[in-house]
């Protein structure tokens, strides 16, 4: 086994759960004021965008032209048991594993963002989404 396959898929899940676990406890204490106006919330705001049209094109190509789509379950399953298994993701296609570097890159964005709270409260997105259209 070689140490960067251990760091990628072994270390960097567990890594990045942590990280939006913390950035969840984070959200609750934050202040509800904050300037969503500056340059630096644009370019985060576009860098989100972004990472989620890419994980979303990847994952439907993963699951409508590749036949990997039961290797994402089990690889999923196996790392929430604790019990990783390297080969369901080595033995992988290419864009399955693309897939999950996109994914657990956006959630690694978004966990130091104020919408980290969007993964918990999905409906304020929504509410958020439809205020802005009317």
């Amino acid at each position: 086994m070689e140490i960067y396959q251990l760091l990628v898929w072994i270390v960097f899940p567990y890594s990045v759960s942590a990280v939006v676990g913390m950035g969840l406890i984070w959200q609750l204490d934050a202040p509800g004021g904050n300037n969503d106006n500056s340059k630096s919330q644009y370019v985060i705001k576009a860098v989100l965008r972004t990472m989620l049209i890419l994980s979303a094109l990847s994952g439907f190509w993963m699951m409508h032209f590749s036949d990997d789509s039961h290797h994402l379950l089990l690889w999923v399953a196996s790392l929430i048991q604790f019990k990783p298994d390297l080969n369901l993701i080595t033995n992988s296609s290419i864009i399955l594993r693309a897939h999950f570097i996109i994914v657990f890159l956006f959630l690694l964005l978004l966990a130091f963002t104020n919408k980290v709270t969007y993964l918990y409260k999905p409906h304020l997105y929504i509410k958020s989404l439809m205020a802005k259209s009317d």
